[in-house]
This record gives structure tokens, sequence and C-alpha cells, in this order.
């Protein structure tokens, strides 16, 4: 009998133990991405498009990037290096020169030295 209560109490207290720890890893971000309108917008979300990112929002105006990004499966620099491959700077990252050079014209915004 006093076995069947220690192995309660142990399991009691592995149970509540556990409800206390916090084990959401969804974080929302925010970096600014050099683009100029709608059609940068689509390119520069849908770069976001990455397991481990459940939303991505470009602003236009403000030039922010937010997106959220579960951090036990993507790094922020992982979602902003696919941003720079599309061809877009930011804050981390140089966009990559050969698909800069391949959007369309009104996407071609004034880059940043390197």
């Amino acid at each position: 009998m006093r076995r069947i209560l220690q192995l309660t109490f142990f399991f009691s207290f592995i149970l509540f133990a556990s409800c206390g720890t916090n084990t959401n890893s969804v974080v929302e971000k925010t970096y600014h991405v050099w683009g100029n309108n709608e059609t940068c917008k689509k390119t520069i979300e849908k770069a976001c498009k990455l397991s481990g990112v459940s939303e991505a929002n470009w602003n236009m105006d403000s030039k922010l990037l937010t997106f959220k990004i579960d951090t036990a499966i993507i790094t922020t620099d992982a979602v902003l290096k696919s941003v720079a491959s599309a061809g877009y700077d930011n804050e981390l990252f140089y966009g990559n020169d050969y698909a800069y050079s391949n959007l369309p014209e009104a996407c071609q915004y004034e880059r940043r030295d390197n």
C-alpha cells in the first residue's frame, strides 16, 4: 500500500510540474525589409512560406515584415535569408544580386551599401 501511495504522489508531482512549464515556442518578429509595391509584398511574403512560419505580413508603407515563427522548427535568420535569396535586402542580410536584377523594374528599390 505504501508503494502505491509513493507512486501516486510521484506521478501527481510530475503531472503538476509539467503543467507549470511554458512549451510555447511561437514568437512574433518584426524586421525592416526594403521593397516598393504590391508585387514586392507578394514576393516577400511568399519567401516566408517555410515550415515553422505561421504568418507573414510585409507592410508596404513602413517597410516592416512581421512574421510568427516556431523557434523549435526554424530560426529568424533562416526566414530573413529566404527573403534575401528572393532579392530583398533586410536588416540582417543583403538580397541576392542575381535575384534582385531579375525583379520587375518597379520592384528594384534603392539598395543599401554592402
